[in-house]
């Protein structure tokens, strides 16, 4: 009895971890509403009004500009287009970054710390730059051209650049880096011994990958899927430079809308119907990061 009096009279130290973790957060998340929700509260705000002309909104509420968005098929076709774009470049980035994620998670000591380096080294230099070096390996008588002519694969340059390919080409080059630390992340916490019961037992590599590897994995699997969606989606240097401005996309729409229209109201609408069907895509897949229960 008297135990359990001296306990209660004692302060949960679970409760002040909590206030304390509140207060270090706070400051933090006042500035991502400071900096991220209030103008996207803006945004959705002018998107509920009509345009005026030379940046000028009306003052009247209206959803006008999502039924025209809506309603339209032009705009429809952008927004597949996007989305389509988007998931090439995720299934472009989950096939290329198996195989090296797999290869960093299993190995150790120095040449682990080279691997990490060089899957992230791309992310340390500008992306402006990253995309202009690929013109010299992209272009008509860029490398990629000149080797495939060398074997006799080719009779006439690939077009490669200033069209959809050459956008998607730049994105994967761009995301995959994200996407390789995400599968990191997974497989090292799949035990290796798993994959040596199911080798001792016959099953062969290929076997073992999608019986054993790729169910337990799924979750970095999703994770690095949904993070390289959203920002394909979103991309607007890539498609720009790319595209050579032929491209069409949400971005590259909203971009000329903003830029050379000046129809702020409209592309508004856009940027919030872009960011709302992310977001609804995202949420959805959350469903299934829960991990596999069992192996099959």
């Amino acid at each position: 009895m008297i135990s359990s009096g001296v306990a209660a009279m004692m302060p949960d130290p679970g409760r002040g971890t909590e206030v304390w973790w509140f207060i270090a957060t706070l400051p933090t998340v006042l500035l991502l509403l400071l900096v991220f929700a209030f103008p996207f509260f803006i945004l959705a705000e002018n998107s509920l009004h009509l345009d005026e002309g030379l940046t000028r909104v009306s003052t009247e509420f209206t959803i006008a500009n999502y039924v025209m968005f809506l309603s339209d098929s032009f705009y429809l076709q952008i927004l597949a287009r996007t989305f389509g774009m988007a998931l090439v470049v995720v299934l472009a980035c989950a096939v290329l970054a198996y195989p090296v994620a797999y290869f960093v998670a299993r190995s150790s000591g120095t040449l682990r710390a080279c691997a990490i380096f060089f899957v992230i080294a791309p992310l340390l230099i500008s992306l402006v730059i990253r995309n202009l070096g690929l013109f010299p390996v992209l272009g008509e008588s860029g490398l990629v051209n000149a080797v495939l002519k060398s074997l006799g694969l080719i009779e006439e340059p690939l077009i490669l650049l200033n069209n959809m390919v050459g956008v998607q080409i730049g994105l994967i080059h761009a995301l995959l880096p994200l996407m390789i630390l995400s599968l990191v992340v997974a497989i090292q916490s799949v035990d290796y011994d798993i994959e040596l019961a199911a080798c001792s037992l016959g099953a062969s590599p290929l076997r073992v990958f999608f019986r054993v590897v790729f169910p337990l994995t799924r979750t970095g699997l999703l994770s690095g899927s949904v993070l390289v969606f959203t920002v394909a989606t979103s991309a607007y240097t890539t498609p720009v430079m790319m595209g050579g401005n032929r491209v069409l996309v949400m971005s590259t729409y909203l971009g000329k809308e903003m830029l050379s229209v000046l129809n702020y109201a409209f592309a508004a609408t856009c940027a919030v119907i872009l960011v709302a069907t992310s977001l609804l895509l995202a949420g959805l897949s959350f469903r299934g990061t829960e991990r596999p229960a069992g192996l099959a």
